[in-house]
């Protein structure tokens, strides 16, 4: 695994059911970060806000909200698109490609 510094994440997919969930899920359990899996269109602006502002590290996982995020946020921003939601909790596949990421662009 990538050594990587703790830090508190915010995972964003649209509905927050899967995608972010699962990488909010390898986060806190494989690398010890503070990791929060949030739904853009499932939470007020209000609650994004506040999650925008807790978190040192903002990972889309659909490239699709990037214009949904505020653009004082977007240095905060990273984009793991996995694509639209075909996953279902658990999910090996979904896992291995977040892996994988991590391995290839560490936070």
């Amino acid at each position: 695994m990538v050594a990587i510094q703790k830090m508190k994440i915010l995972t964003i997919c649209e509905r927050g059911n899967s995608r972010s969930v699962m990488l909010a899920y390898l986060l806190k359990d494989g690398y010890g970060h503070d990791a929060i899996a949030c739904g853009i269109r499932a939470n007020t602006g209000e609650t994004m806000d506040m999650l925008y502002k807790w978190a040192d590290k903002i990972i889309l996982v659909d490239k699709d909200f990037i214009p949904e995020v505020p653009q004082e946020f977007h240095s905060k921003m990273k984009v793991w698109d996995v694509g639209k939601d075909r996953f279902f909790m658990p999910n090996n596949e979904l896992l291995t490609i977040y892996q994988d990421l991590i391995n290839k662009d560490p936070l």
